[in-house]
């Protein structure tokens, strides 16, 4: 009778050394997904920083662009002042003068921007169909090019919003 009790309590407790090391396994792979999870966070907010940081210079750009187009403004309503004190028909106005961006400087400030920012060349097999079906290739060219399947192009041009 006591060896069959002690059988029991031997297999009872091997059983439960086996789910203390099951339950082991389980909490280190969570500290393992916890650890990737605060990895992705991490790198996301990189990524915003360096968003963000881009966006403030290229505002501080627009600022000096509009404060140099301001000045040459200011010089030329001083100048059109003059000219009309010259003429002795002083009008008051209560309105403000407007500010305004020529188109001429609108379209170079636009051309700056579009000559810094580079054409980001295609890395990925997937960025390189969609640029040279942009190009105007053909699918069979495209697998030719990369050295791949029709189909497998077929699918990335077929699912390239995702």
């Amino acid at each position: 009778m006591t060896s069959v009790i002690l059988v029991i309590l031997i297999l009872l407790q091997l059983f439960s050394f086996y789910l203390i090391a099951l339950l082991y396994a389980k909490f280190s792979s969570l500290k393992d997904i916890e650890k990737k999870h605060e990895q992705v966070l991490a790198e996301m907010d990189d990524s915003f920083g360096a968003y963000i940081a881009e966006i403030i210079d290229e505002n501080n750009r627009l600022i000096q662009e509009l404060n140099s187009s301001e000045r040459t403004i200011a010089t030329t309503s001083h100048e059109y002042a003059k000219n009309e004190n010259s003429k002795k028909e002083f009008k008051v106005s209560n309105e403000i003068p407007k500010s305004y961006i020529s188109k001429q400087l609108a379209a170079n400030s636009y051309l700056k921007t579009a000559a810094t920012t580079e054409k980001k060349e295609p890395v990925t097999i997937k960025e390189k169909v969609l640029f040279y079906a942009d190009e105007g290739k053909s699918k069979d060219e495209i697998a030719k090019l990369l050295q791949i399947g029709k189909t497998e192009v077929e699918l990335f041009l077929k699912f390239k919003d995702k």
